[in-house]
């Protein structure tokens, strides 16, 4: 199948008049005696129940307090690139690497005041609620400091104790606190557990860089009495005698230990029974899995997550595709403050699907996950033995013309859209996908690779409305479709049928370093509180 106008217009009409209505709550008053109800309820038959927040139904939207927390991996690269290249060898050791941290996290949250939302290659995501309702207090970010210590701690015991100091990681580590709205796309083994709001937003590029450290944005600062530093880029590292600081101010002798008292363990305690559980084979050694890669034959759309895992990875060229809704942050902002959140969610849910739609029902791509208003895509064109570059570069061009024209007859068909825009980056290259972590429905998708990251790079570096491909995509770009885009790989407010023009004046041609004439390719062508 293929991008078509009237096709797309018509799909997003019926994404529109099928969106649920969407019920916003308020965090402790209204989402939490109906999830203590369930808890209860759940405990006396003893079975299990989901993080609050975890598994929202599509009506639901919570407006919450929080303290939002990201964790980047500073030294991730170390282990993802051998000798300035990209391996098999490098690549298993970088899954293992993250496999082993992923399940620190993990094991950390599962005992702690703070909830994981997601992971996204190198970077975690966390999160403390305000349960009380009167707003983010120093307790919080008491409480938000005890995750980020405890980590530490346990990641640099288990490092020593589970894999011989193998993988020493450097983190750098952002924290904001501020309203979020809390929603779920997802459902079974791919939840998508989302906090949308400028505090995430903001955590997230406080994290980012090459310093390890603990950074907090003005707002936290200004809760714990410490002078306001300005915008990210004067951005400076905690010090540790303020970090001790703020724990100690924290009278919760559990603070001072892994989460609340009725099953707290210090780290050392923790890296006992993991050890133990590894022992027992109650739990398999997270530091010894190897990873078993094939090249999966397109489409990548036939992929199926939940038949992933460590022995059973894909690594393959392909393209990694982002893209961002531009003035989002301010958007969702807005709608909290002009008490809109349920018009907003609802379009970010048409926007979002339609996304998904062009991704894997256009182009037989497949998503990776959505990351707040930006989706991570992947495509591929070729054999059961290889990818075809040409073909797949060309392929991406066509998508992400598709997700441009897409997003503009979004924007006809749903009100107070013009304030936002659509930025898309683009790269290929070799990227392996697994699923690693803790096993079961905890476990998490990940496709990671210098492609991945630097097609990340490339949507960032946008302006509104652009297109921007990565050096290893141009490379292979078609000499037809050069004009489209500038000397950068830039290609501004680009639409699927400039694209498909382009491609129609000429057969397809061979890549910019090889004119040798290539085959041409063939046309390649988803109410109200949940009761918890």
């Amino acid at each position: 199948m293929v991008w078509r106008h009237e096709k797309a217009r018509q799909r997003i009409k019926k994404l529109i008049s099928e969106a649920p209505e969407i019920e916003v709550g308020r965090f402790a008053d209204e989402y939490m005696p109906l999830y203590e109800a369930r808890r209860a309820e759940l405990d006396a038959k003893k079975e299990r129940i989901s993080p609050p927040l975890f598994d929202l139904s599509k009506g639901n939207a919570v407006l919450v307090e929080t303290v939002q927390i990201y964790i980047g991996i500073t030294n991730y690269d170390e282990y993802r690139i051998d000798e300035e290249q990209e391996t098999v060898a490098s690549h298993e050791r970088a899954l293992r690497f993250l496999h082993l941290y992923y399940s620190i996290c993990d094991r950390v949250v599962e005992q702690s005041k703070a909830q994981r939302v997601d992971f996204h290659g190198s970077r975690m995501h966390a999160v403390v609620l305000d349960r009380a309702g009167a707003g983010v207090t120093q307790e919080n970010i008491a409480e938000a400091f005890a995750f980020i210590r405890d980590f530490q701690a346990v990641a640099k015991q288990a490092n020593r104790e589970l894999a011989n100091s193998e993988f020493t990681a450097h983190f750098r580590i952002g924290v904001d606190v501020g309203p979020c709205v809390a929603i779920n796309n997802g459902t079974g083994l791919e939840q998508e557990p989302m906090f949308l709001g400028s505090s995430a937003n903001h955590a997230a590029k406080l994290a980012e860089g090459d310093e390890p450290g603990v950074y907090l944005s003005d707002r936290v600062r200004a809760l714990l009495n410490l002078p306001e530093i300005g915008a990210f880029e004067g951005a400076q590292s905690l010090s540790e005698g303020i970090f001790s600081q703020v724990l100690a101010r924290s009278d919760q002798g559990a603070l001072m230990r892994l989460g609340s008292p009725e099953h707290s363990q210090s780290p050392e305690e923790l890296i006992g029974s993991w050890k133990d559980e590894i022992k027992t084979k109650k739990f398999p050694d997270p530091t010894i899995p190897r990873f078993a890669f094939h090249h999966k034959e397109p489409p990548l759309s036939q992929i199926k997550y939940a038949e992933l895992a460590p022995s059973n990875s894909i690594r393959m060229p392909l393209i990694s595709i982002f893209a961002d809704l531009s003035g989002f942050t301010a958007f969702i902002d807005n709608a909290i403050r002009s008490d809109k959140i349920a018009d907003a969610v609802r379009a970010l849910y048409v926007i979002r699907e339609e996304f998904q739609n062009v991704v894997e029902d256009d182009f037989d791509g497949r998503k990776v996950r959505l990351i707040g208003d930006c989706i991570h895509a992947l495509l591929a064109k070729g054999s059961s033995t290889e990818t075809n570059e040409l073909h797949s570069v060309r392929q991406s061009f066509l998508c992400a013309g598709g997700l441009r024209s897409s997003f503009e007859i979004c924007q006809d068909e749903m009100a107070n859209l013009t304030s936002l825009g659509l930025s898309i980056g683009i790269e290929y290259g070799q990227t392996p996908i697994s699923r690693i972590g803790i096993r079961g429905e905890r476990s998490v998708r990940i496709a990671s690779s210098v492609a991945t990251a630097t097609s990340e790079k490339m949507q960032k570096e946008c302006r509104e409305n652009e297109i921007k491909f990565g050096p290893n995509a141009m490379e292979i770009m078609p000499t037809e479709l050069n004009d489209l885009t500038d000397d950068n790989g830039v290609a501004p407010t680009v639409m699927y049928d400039d694209v498909s023009t382009s491609l129609s004046n000429e057969p397809i041609a061979s890549p910019m370093y090889a004119r040798v004439q290539a085959p041409a390719a063939s046309t390649i062508p988803r109410a109200h509180f949940k009761k918890i």
